[in-house]
């Protein structure tokens, strides 16, 4: 049965308990009942199988992304496609791309504010700004969901409603362990954006990994050995790096996310270290990955000689981890950042408050050893179709009270 009639039908079940209530009301003889308050009780209409008992939610949300990237894009497809298959769901979604400034993020929920929306999510440019966001959200009475990136540092950040933000140290360190197995010593590091906040954590988490196994990373000028965070932050040149060492980042690069960048970040490594002054690859997402992978055959190289790992596990990666084209990656599939906003934003509406408001949705990686095996396990990314199928039949794990969904234990006021 379609949304719409399931809505029809709910709406006559609510008529016709009405005229029950009144009918019982004015009758002669006997006690009266009297009826409760309006939205106080759930209808429930069973048709064609069961249909959700409750309320029709109409509501309206305002959805801001700070750029025109396809992972925002297809989160917004993902909580879109789970909002209209669900009949109590009568929601309209205003999806806005901005292009990487503070100032857009912020009149953006000016805006929404000025609108009367009832929720509004932020994938934010920068947790200062957000900051002021969830400060003006607050002062509306408007609830501040929070997606993709972490600002769980700042001081009002528990004022927010929600937050949804995958652990980038942890996949990036699961790309570090794999590296190790790969013997990488001489690795290109293609971050996001250099210095950005989730890129940075993914360059942490794949250096810890090697500090974790007790491996060097050579010495600073005055002697003393560098640390994974000293070399994450600071991103010292080849030249700054004395004595022997076990892994070295001998070229660093920003592929600002995308493949086209990426792809010339790469050109120039490949042409300022030659074919034999690296052994692997970090490249933070797979649209870069692809550019990497172009600039690599542009020069005569071969991908499968190389280590080369992500973070992100479109479908795309799991075909390249077959062939053998990239050794690690991480399913980091924004559909599930859609589906915990949906879970998010249809329990507020019902009750006011988010049992599990900060959360960290879990990560799988795989190599291209191990692909086979955890193939049928990993979250459609790119194809919404197949994400919808498996979450209406339970093929993955999606629901926000499963405990692989973790609670932000840093930040949020705790």
């Amino acid at each position: 049965m379609s949304k719409s009639k399931i809505r029809k039908l709910l709406a006559m079940a609510i008529c016709i308990a009405m005229v029950l209530v009144f009918a019982v009301g004015c009758g002669g003889g006997g006690s009266s009942t009297a009826a409760e308050p309006a939205g106080s009780s759930a209808a429930e209409v069973t048709a064609d199988g069961d249909a959700p008992a409750g309320e029709v939610q109409t509501k309206s949300i305002g959805f801001y992304a700070d750029a025109a990237d396809s992972y925002y894009a297809i989160m917004n497809d993902a909580l879109n496609a789970l909002a209209e298959q669900d009949p109590l769901c009568d929601w309209t979604i205003n999806y806005q791309v901005g292009s990487s400034t503070a100032d857009e993020q912020l009149k953006a929920v000016e805006d929404f504010i000025n609108s009367g929306y009832d929720a509004i999510i932020v994938i934010q440019n920068n947790p200062g700004t957000t900051s002021e966001c969830i400060a003006k959200c607050v002062e509306a009475d408007i609830p501040y969901f929070g997606a993709s990136h972490y600002f769980g540092d700042e001081p009002n950040a528990a004022d927010a409603t929600g937050s949804i933000v995958f652990d980038f140290k942890e996949g990036g360190h699961i790309a570090g362990v794999a590296a190790i197995e790969n013997d990488v010593k001489n690795v290109i590091m293609i971050e996001g954006v250099l210095g950005q906040g989730s890129a940075s954590d993914q360059t942490l988490g794949f250096l810890t990994a090697y500090e974790e196994a007790g491996k060097s990373f050579g010495e600073k000028a005055d002697g003393t050995p560098w640390t994974a965070e000293e070399i994450a932050i600071n991103k010292p040149p080849m030249s700054d790096i004395k004595g022997d060492y076990d892994i070295a980042v001998v070229y660093w690069a920003s592929g600002n996310w995308m493949a086209e960048p990426a792809q010339k970040a790469m050109t120039d490594a490949i042409t300022s270290l030659g074919a034999d002054g690296w052994d692997g690859a970090y490249v933070q997402n797979n649209p870069m990955v692809e550019g990497a992978i172009n600039a690599m055959t542009s020069a005569g190289l071969d991908a499968k000689d190389y280590y080369i790992s992500s973070m992100n596990g479109r479908e795309v990666s799991w075909e390249w981890a077959k062939e053998g084209t990239i050794k690690c990656d991480v399913n980091q599939s924004s559909c599930l950042e859609g589906a915990v906003l949906y879970q998010q934003l249809k329990e507020y509406f019902e009750t006011g408050t988010v049992s599990k408001p900060f959360v960290r949705p879990y990560l799988t990686g795989y190599t291209d050893k191990t692909i086979t095996e955890l193939e049928p396990v990993l979250i459609p990314f790119q194809d919404l179709d197949a994400f919808i199928e498996k979450v209406n039949n339970d093929e993955i794990v999606w629901k926000l009270d499963d405990p692989k969904f973790v609670e932000i234990e840093k930040g949020y006021g705790k």
